[in-house]
């Protein structure tokens, strides 16, 4: 059996992702509330001391689940029946999904390839979501020329306002948090569009980070020409599931806010291709199978 979570164990949140990553990797493809009953019962948590905590836990693990399946629809992985927890089919047909439930449950370490991988799917909703244009911006840069004022220049050059580079003393600047930029364009390619700049944070201290992307002032800083358009939607991306009661405090920091489910519907089909993100999945899963 997969071992509990370490971090915050009794969370509904992450006894969810536990069961979802329990059924990923079955045998059979499955999982269910005996299964997180046992798993409760043999680490006999503090706060969960009877029979009625474990049900009252599991309760609020099941509630978890459906809000999810509610909110990835056609994107989520799972059927949820009967206190079971089942694949609609093999799990690499969910790989949006998926992804960034294990992305969020183990996180990463040493290289800076997952949150790359994360941002190409956050590029890849974000561009859904507008039905426009989107490109990442964040550093290391593949899309986008490496070099800061380059990067910049480009932008301007894309969107259509801006100009270039605003040249000024090095700053020493990667990103400036900025990691994407999607739009939405006119057939004219004129100026007075929908903007979006967005953050990514693939780690566990993305709560750190919700009000550090400020659109207006990286557009001051760093371009040479004012702002014709709205001032660019300000929006944060996260393979995490947030908290129902911190929700609105979430929002209204962060601005327009793709957590897991959402980010799943959007950048489930269509353009992305996702091999690298499966063959990712696959090297967790033999490493937590090894342990």
């Amino acid at each position: 059996m997969l071992e509990l979570p370490t971090n915050d164990p009794t969370n509904p949140i992450k006894l969810a992702d536990w069961l979802e990553i329990s059924s990923v990797m079955s045998p059979d493809c499955d999982s269910s509330r005996g299964d997180l009953e046992s798993a409760l019962r043999i680490a006999s948590f503090d706060g969960i001391l009877d029979s009625e905590d474990v049900e009252r836990k599991i309760l609020d693990v099941f509630n978890e689940l459906e809000q999810r399946e509610n909110a990835a629809a056609h994107a989520y992985p799972f059927d949820i029946e009967s206190g079971m927890l089942r694949q609609k089919s093999t799990w690499m047909d969910y790989p949006a999904y998926v992804f960034c439930l294990f992305l969020s449950y183990y996180g990463f370490s040493g290289t800076r390839e997952a949150p790359k991988l994360f941002e190409s799917i956050s590029c890849h909703a974000a561009k859904k979501y507008l039905n426009g244009n989107a490109v990442s911006f964040g550093f290391p840069r593949t899309e986008l020329p490496s070099s800061f004022s380059d990067a910049v220049t480009k932008i301007c050059e894309l969107i259509g306002e801006g100009g270039k580079y605003l040249d000024q003393p090095p700053l020493g600047r990667k990103d400036d948090t900025l990691d994407l930029v999607a739009w939405v364009d006119f057939i004219d390619k004129l100026p007075s569009k929908i903007l979006m700049f967005g953050q990514c944070a693939a780690g566990d201290n993305w709560g750190d980070k919700l009000a550090e992307l400020q659109p207006s002032v990286f557009w001051d800083q760093w371009m040479a020409e004012s702002l014709v358009s709205p001032a660019p939607i300000r929006s944060f991306f996260i393979p995490h599931r947030i908290e129902t009661d911190k929700w609105d405090l979430v929002c209204r920091k962060a601005g327009i806010v793709f957590e897991r489910c959402r980010l799943a519907y959007w950048a489930h089909e269509g353009g992305l291709n996702y091999s690298q993100h499966i063959k990712w999945v696959q090297q967790k899963i033999v490493q937590q199978k090894a342990n």
